[in-house]
């Protein structure tokens, strides 16, 4: 994953975290992640490797995103 901290002139705030959680099948997962690439919110390669959750046919993914919070 990249680094996603966007460029601040808030020094010394800290930034606020995001977790965002993908759960389904490799080809529902893989497509929410590219239709979240289309609209420029996250490049694809920035998503964990999807990883088995336990239930046939069913995978997880997140992503991580960082803002700095007036």
């Amino acid at each position: 994953m990249s680094n996603n901290f966007p460029p601040s002139d808030n020094q010394g705030s800290k930034p606020k975290k995001a977790k965002l959680l993908l759960v389904g099948s490799p080809e529902k997962v893989r497509k929410t992640i590219n239709a979240i690439y289309s609209l420029k919110y996250a490049e694809p390669d920035e998503w964990s490797t999807p990883e088995p959750t336990g239930k046939p046919g069913e995978v997880m993914t997140f992503l991580i995103r960082y803002f700095y919070v007036d």
